[in-house]
């Protein structure tokens, strides 16, 4: 029998290159988004901690709202203008607060890719540094909802089917918005016009990361309805018991959602790295070169 050690030594698979701003790499085989997904998913394994960061922003939303919903409640009749004041403000107050979380998620990703590691206090702290930009982000996204919003409102049938290709058109050309201002602190248009310009040149299927992650939401609030169902009929059984599983249930797809939308914020950070050229030593470059088919450069 021939002796292990006469074996030569297996050669490590190298990653395919990092590509420099404007190169086109080769689509490896059919671009699949579930292999982006999973590599998130092992990065945001070590960084598990981040995952509250969402919470913290849930609680201190409500937290900020109590005021607005006592100025609901307090307006006297006749002053409904004040319910205009009061809806922006409130939503002027969750976009920044919900755009600040973002963005410190987003930090904790670059961190991690950067070789760092990083903590709550740290993704928070680099969040607040970049707090302008956050601000004006928040101004700018609440601003074109609200500009929807009023055309749905106003144009009916029209105004709903207006609304809802310019808030696609707006989802897509700010996909890469919040890792742009998390790493490189742009004000909102600049950050805006380059995240338009990384999805166009270099992203075409970015489409492909975005389909599996909404299956992984449909079969979300398909596992929410089952859990419904199944408290349900425990109810008919043991009251005591339903409520136990209720609990259990409703925490276990909460936290399911808080992971979901931490990967996806982790993809985009790791896609528009790989797309700049930046190290992403958290996530296999090659799970992202077989889940992304790049435009070529124009010659």
């Amino acid at each position: 029998m021939r002796d292990m050690t006469d074996l030569p030594p297996p050669v490590p698979s190298s990653p395919p290159p990092v590509p420099a701003p404007g190169q086109a790499i080769p689509a490896r085989g059919n671009p699949k988004g579930g292999s982006l997904v999973k590599a998130s998913w092992a990065a945001l394994k070590q960084d598990k901690s981040l995952i509250s960061l969402p919470v913290v922003g849930g609680l201190i939303s409500l937290l900020c709202m109590v005021p607005i919903v006592v100025g609901f409640v307090a307006v006297p009749e006749g002053s409904e203008w004040i319910y205009v004041v009061l809806g922006i403000v409130g939503a002027l107050i969750l976009g920044i607060i919900s755009t600040f979380f973002a963005v410190s998620l987003a930090a904790g990703a670059h961190e991690r890719m950067n070789g760092g590691n990083p903590t709550v206090k740290s993704a928070m702290g680099q969040a607040w540094k970049h707090k302008k930009a956050v601000v004006g982000w928040a101004l700018l996204s609440v601003t074109v909802g609200l500009v929807l919003n009023a055309m749905k409102e106003k144009f009916k049938t029209a105004g709903n089917i207006a609304s809802t290709l310019g808030g696609m058109a707006f989802s897509i050309a700010s996909f890469f918005v919040v890792p742009i201002i998390a790493s490189e602190n742009l004000a909102p248009w600049p950050a805006l016009k380059k995240s338009v310009s990384t999805f166009r040149d270099k992203w075409s299927s970015t489409a492909r990361v975005q389909l599996r992650l909404v299956a992984y939401v449909i079969g979300l609030v398909v596992a929410a309805f089952v859990a419904v169902i199944v408290v349900v009929l425990l109810a008919t059984v043991n009251t005591a018991l339903a409520v136990v599983a209720g609990i259990v249930l409703g925490a276990a797809i909460f936290y399911a959602s808080l992971v979901l939308g931490a990967i996806s914020s982790y993809s985009r950070v790791a896609l528009y790295r790989y797309s700049s050229g930046m190290p992403t030593p958290g996530i296999d470059e090659g799970a992202i070169a077989s889940a992304i088919t790049v435009v070529p450069a124009k010659g």
